[in-house]
């Protein structure tokens, strides 16, 4: 044993990830390095119960959360977070290339490793208008940064099974530097999955079993999600026992800040997952090591040679942490001061002033009409459906041109996609069901993946209401209330997207929208998160964008009129 004296000296029964065992140990550190596993000098020591690494969440968008990494990292870290693979696709949708970079900078400021993985479909499709572009020359140029782990979830499957330049050309350049590829394959299943395996490393889309089993048969990693819009590790954790667990990682991909800071990030996951008879070695396995092979990170284990990232744990089951260390640090977030103002750019929300007309769709002739309609199932799912709404006119004769009406009885409610980024500020117009609105409006400026200003409502004139106070504040969520004259909004002027304020602060204003939006009805078990993933178009089956109505698995518009 060495005499010399090392900076710290943790002992407890380390789960050791390497060999799937516990075992009681000393774990050495000194210079921010794990250094052995044996008892040496120490100039401060610790006893816990347990040991574990830092976890990793595989994939996730710290734009979800509604705050900026430096603040969504003061929240984790203290839970035994050390790192995430983030994905700024949101922030490059909005500001670009540039946006991704302003986004490194402010991973500075933060003891939470963020590592970045470059987004690779910018826009996610032709089928709606974001506020940049990322190509391929601009990928490649990305990928040379030091933070930069990986290509982010590519999306366009259609593109990829078709042989498209541009997204084989983005893979290319993640493969030519040695980097992971994240795959984004919802429903993607036989030949076309076959396919896509070729290209692409690792998914985080899967909702049912076979679907996530067939993706490992194929030698695809698997993420199994639990967020706060999205929660499948009930349903996919059968995976665990079925196939070797060593090719699963657990990840949160959205998280809004309530659950942020009541529930955690992917320490939750794994508090989840033992709940539901995961061993708590395997699920913390699930949470380290295995995401750190997955993306070649040097931590995500405790041996010697390793950075010293640890969660001292009172308890494993119930993942009750007493301290955590990072890069030999203990506790790096207690006592830390205000972080910098962010450095990502606000003053993104870009268009002209909207009336109710504007939002609405016209119709010559009288009513019912048939109308294709957006379905909200629930989990960021979609499905196809079809209603008959009225007509309404000023001048009840047949034949007066009017609009279409919302069937409030049937929950057929009008929704509108405004763009936002300074363009032309095109309007998609259609109709939502199942948000369970009885009046006023509900918004956001949030709207996956291009972020354009979504409203829906029980009426034109208060989603014109809401989508005004938007623009008014740069950016946010929103609802109306028209029997108090009442609009309740969180700003988020960071990209449209974030708040820099204290994480409390943006967790009380966003809780007091909520508490309205539930006030005047809205009763989507996703809340507002649900209403942001209203425009993607890239999962089934209909969505919004600000050029219309698409129906995803065709991979174009259709009319809002039925057949």
């Amino acid at each position: 044993m060495s005499s010399d004296e090392v900076d710290l000296v943790v002992r407890g029964t380390l789960v050791n990830v390497n060999t799937g065992t516990l075992s009681n140990t000393a774990v050495a550190v000194d210079d921010g390095e794990v250094v052995a596993l044996e008892e040496r000098p120490a100039e401060r020591e610790i006893e816990t119960e347990y040991i574990t690494p830092g976890l990793i969440d595989a994939h996730m968008h710290v734009e979800s959360s509604m705050v900026t990494l430096p603040r969504y990292g003061a929240a984790v870290v203290p839970k035994g977070v050390t790192s995430v693979i983030h994905d700024p696709h949101e922030i490059a949708n909005v500001l670009g290339a540039e946006g991704v970079r302003s986004l490194i900078t402010d991973a500075a400021h933060t003891p939470l490793k963020a590592r970045i993985t470059v987004p690779s479909s910018v826009p996610a499709s032709h089928l709606q208008d974001g506020g940049a572009t990322v190509d391929a020359a601009a990928v490649a140029d990305l990928l040379e940064e030091d933070i930069v782990t990986a290509l982010g979830e590519v999306m366009n499957i259609p593109g990829l099974l078709a042989g498209d330049e541009e997204v084989h050309a983005k893979i290319e350049a993640a493969r030519e530097r040695g980097l992971t590829v994240d795959g984004h394959a919802p429903r993607v299943t036989g030949s076309d999955l076959q396919e896509v395996a070729r290209y692409l490393d690792n998914d985080h889309e899967s909702i049912a079993l076979p679907e996530a089993r067939e993706k490992v048969e194929a030698g695809m990693r698997v993420y199994l999600r639990e967020g706060s819009a999205s929660k499948n590790l009930e349903d996919l954790v059968a995976l665990v026992d079925e196939v070797d667990s060593r090719r699963l990682s657990l990840c949160t991909d959205d998280r809004d800040v309530v659950d942020l800071v009541e529930l955690g990030g992917v320490d939750y996951v794994v508090r989840k997952a033992i709940e539901l008879g995961v061993d708590p070695v395997e699920a913390v396995q699930m949470a380290t090591l295995n995401t750190a092979e997955s993306y070649g990170l040097p931590f995500g284990r405790v041996q010697p040679g390793a950075p010293a990232d640890l969660v001292l744990l009172s308890d494993l089951r119930s993942w009750d942490v007493d301290h955590v260390v990072v890069d030999g640090e203990v506790d790096p977030t207690a006592g830390a001061g205000e972080p910098p103002a962010s450095e990502i750019a606000t003053d993104t929300v870009a268009f002209d002033p909207v009336d109710a007309a504007d939002l609405a769709i016209e119709h010559a002739g009288p009513g019912p009409v048939d109308v294709r309609v957006v379905d909200a199932v629930g989990g960021l799912q979609t499905a196809r459906m079809e209603a008959t709404v009225p007509v309404e006119t000023d001048d009840p004769p047949a034949g007066t041109r009017g609009v279409l009406a919302p069937d409030r009885e049937s929950d057929v409610l009008p929704m509108a996609v405004i763009e936002r980024h300074g363009g032309d500020g095109g309007i998609g117009r259609g109709f939502v069901h199942r948000l369970g609105l009885a009046r006023g409006a509900v918004g956001s400026t949030v709207a996956h993946d291009a972020h354009n200003c979504i409203v829906a409502g029980i009426s034109h004139e208060a989603m014109a209401r809401v989508a005004n106070h938007l623009r008014d504040i740069e950016g946010g969520v929103a609802a109306y209330d028209p029997d108090q004259e009442t609009v309740m909004s969180l700003a988020l002027p960071v990209a449209g997207l974030m708040s820099d304020a204290p994480l409390a602060d943006v967790k009380e204003r966003f809780e007091a929208v909520e508490d309205l939006a539930r006030d005047i009805g809205l009763t989507h078990e996703g809340g507002l998160m649900e209403l942001s993933f209203l425009a993607l178009e890239v999962i089934p089956e209909y969505r919004l964008t600000n050029n219309g109505l698409v129906d995803v698995e065709a991979f174009d518009y259709v009319d809002v009129l039925a057949d």
